[in-house]
């Protein structure tokens, strides 16, 4: 059965100092306004801890209205943070994310998306797409990148992620700069493709 075109954007805190009463950035209206603008289906939900997005991810992956799933935290080599920097683990996602066939998921985080996660994650989950950051980005121009690559997902690619990257690279070069990647896992065998932003083109990588 094939995915609807619905996009889950899951939010976790962004103050790392324990003030969560003051008033603190969020993705939310950003992508309310592009997904509004271009007549997409949103759900946005905050997550603060492990459980809260292994449940968040388990209705995703069974749900089929829906075809991408954005997290957006703070990041850390295989990892991201909930609040009070409680750690979720690679592992904790993946579990979660199971039997994920024809979704797309996409990390606004730090220092997480590197290959050999995205060939883990591709081949364990059996996604459709893993797409992010390989080290440390600055808040707003990774917001803006990915609100862009979502833009040319949703319009003008056939909503084909690798096409929507191409797109991306050649109007902004900010993306390349801050090194946005997507990675395809390849059927014949256990590699992943992934779209370097060095030239804007795919490569297989094992």
């Amino acid at each position: 059965m094939t995915n609807g075109r619905r996009l889950l954007i899951l939010e976790s805190t962004w103050d790392e100092k324990g003030q969560y009463l003051r008033p603190e950035i969020s993705v939310h209206p950003f992508f309310q306004g592009m997904t509004e603008a271009m007549g997409v289906s949103m759900v946005y939900r905050q997550f603060n801890a492990k459980e809260d997005l292994r449940l968040l991810l388990h209705d995703f992956v069974r749900d089929r209205r829906f075809g991408y799933c954005y997290i957006a935290a703070h990041g850390g080599d295989g990892k991201i943070y909930g609040v009070g920097r409680e750690e979720i683990k690679l592992s904790n996602i993946m579990t979660a994310s199971a039997h994920a066939e024809g979704k797309g998921f996409i990390f606004g985080a730090c220092r997480f998306v590197t290959r050999q996660i995205a060939r883990r994650f591709l081949w364990e989950t059996r996604a459709q797409f893993l797409a992010g950051y390989s080290h440390d980005i600055d808040w707003i121009q990774s917001m803006l990148v990915d609100i862009s690559f979502f833009t040319f997902l949703f319009r003008g690619s056939g909503h084909d992620a690798f096409r929507a990257a191409t797109r991306l690279y050649s109007e902004h070069r900010l993306a390349r700069k801050i090194g946005f990647t997507v990675y395809k896992r390849e059927r014949a065998a256990q590699r992943v493709r992934a779209s370097l932003p060095r030239n804007g083109h795919a490569h297989a990588h094992r």
